[in-house]
């Protein structure tokens, strides 16, 4: 069975608030050029959440972090790839404990990361990356494009 072609892309970035914005932006671009803009809403809520998770969990969460908290300022990877019916966000962070949903409080400005994840997606999950770490996925259906009726005006 031959290899099925697919694209990715990708970005390692400091471990700071601005990663979310960033990660942002790469699936909006990427998406737009792969010709998958209609994903675009829910591609990018998806990194967002990935993203934070991964900040908090490594990196600096001070918007205007102290010269000490920058001198060594872990990094995360952002990725995403096209499969032939779907597309994959992935977030790696160097903590290598798994992620956990909790049930947030109606009240709570947070928590609601991973609930959001598993009703945007057809599954998501994690894996303990090779150099350490994990990795944690989203996958997303690409969506048919919608059919287009023409009308014969007579």
């Amino acid at each position: 069975m031959p290899d099925i072609p697919r694209l990715s892309n990708g970005l390692t970035l400091a471990a700071t608030p601005t990663a979310v914005k960033l990660s942002r932006s790469l699936v909006a671009v990427t998406l737009r050029y792969w010709d998958l803009d209609r994903m675009a809403d829910d591609a990018e809520l998806v990194i967002s959440e990935l993203t934070t998770n991964a900040v908090k969990a490594t990196g600096v969460i001070d918007a205007e972090p102290s010269w000490s908290e920058r001198a060594n300022l872990p990094l995360i990877r952002v990725g995403i790839v096209y499969l032939p019916a779907s597309i994959v966000i992935e977030v790696w962070d160097a903590d290598p404990t798994p992620p956990k949903p909790i049930d947030a409080e109606p009240d709570a400005e947070s928590g609601r990361g991973l609930a959001i994840i598993e009703a945007l997606c057809d599954r998501w999950d994690h894996f303990q990356a090779i150099g350490g770490g994990k990795v944690v996925w989203a996958e997303l259906v690409i969506p048919p494009l919608p059919v287009r009726t023409l009308r014969c005006v007579r």
